[in-house]
């Protein structure tokens, strides 16, 4: 008598076939999904560099601002009253609430030749537009037809200045006040997880 030849039917053949697909689609998305987190991840440290790189680039230039002494009465004549922010540094807002800086720094160490740089911010752009440096004054004004996209995807460029007795003032101010004593920078930008706002704080 023969021994019965052992071996898998159809039905355990078909169940083995839909375990392993169902493995594979397993494996799939969670391969997938480590590589969209690795992608977000990616894009977010890229924001987040650009973001970094945009405030010490105007922390730079705001540190690098002209000295009144040295320009002479050019950026602050000597019978001006007591302002709230440096002769050198200048601010304005559009009627659509859109905030400008402009700053008046030197160029080298020498401290010879100053130039304006601008930062203003055109519609979800942040730009810098800077003239060319010069040795005296007045300078030449901004080349906003040449200003360098900074940022990207911005919803708020401000800078606030704060003022003892009266704290964190809205700029551009009108009067005459005590001078401020430090500025804030905010740069708000939207991405994928929502608005990301970056902050930092500067001695006058």
């Amino acid at each position: 008598m023969k021994r019965q030849q052992g071996g898998f039917t159809l039905i355990e053949v078909m169940i083995a076939i839909t375990v392993m697909a169902l493995l594979s689609v397993i494996c799939w998305r969670a391969l997938d999904s480590v590589a969209s987190s690795d992608q977000r991840l990616r894009a977010s440290d890229a924001e987040l560099t650009t973001s970094l790189r945009v405030l010490q680039q105007l922390q730079r230039d705001i540190e690098m601002r002209a000295d009144v002494r040295a320009a002479g009465d050019q950026l602050m004549p000597a019978d001006e009253p007591q302002r709230l922010l440096p002769g050198a540094l200048i601010t304005a807002r559009d009627p659509g609430g859109s905030f400008s800086l402009e700053i008046t720094r030197s160029v080298g160490s020498e401290g010879t030749r100053w130039q304006r740089v601008r930062w203003y911010q055109q519609g979800s752009t942040l730009r810098r537009a800077a003239g060319e440096p010069a040795t005296q004054f007045p300078l030449p004004a901004p080349v906003l037809g040449q200003a360098l996209v900074v940022a990207q995807d911005v919803t708020r460029f401000d800078v606030q200045a704060w003022q003892p007795g009266k704290g964190w003032r809205v700029l551009p101010v009108q009067g005459d006040g005590l001078p401020a004593q430090g500025l804030q920078v905010l740069v708000q930008q939207r991405d994928a997880r929502g608005p990301q706002v970056f902050r930092r704080v500067l001695p006058l």
